[in-house]
């Protein structure tokens, strides 16, 4: 395999990595922003949501520092069963993914 071979998939995987810690962090600010707004009524109210919402909080706060593993995670698990990709996935590591360049 060349490296012009292997420079594409590379790339697919990076910008593939890349979508995933937007879409997730996208998600994850938009849930915190309702739960900022809507826990001091639910704290009032003496409802059970509150727990959850507080504890989910805790749980999204770490995920938000563990971001771009677990978009490498989600995306080594979508894309490992192509097989174009099945056998750079098996060697590539998070550090390796963040030394491809996207410009062409």
């Amino acid at each position: 395999m060349t490296e012009q071979d292997e420079l594409t998939p590379l790339q697919r995987i990076k910008k593939s990595q890349e979508n995933t810690v937007v879409a997730l962090g996208v998600g994850i600010g938009f849930v915190l922003m309702v739960y900022f707004f809507s826990f001091a009524a639910m704290v009032d109210a003496g409802s059970a949501v509150a727990w959850f919402q507080a504890i989910t909080t805790a749980l999204m706060a770490v995920m938000l520092v563990f971001l771009k593993r677990i978009a490498f995670f989600l995306t080594r698990l979508r894309l490992a069963r192509r097989s174009p990709y099945r056998e750079i996935l098996d060697g590539l590591t998070l550090a390796k993914l963040d030394e491809v360049r996207l410009d062409s």
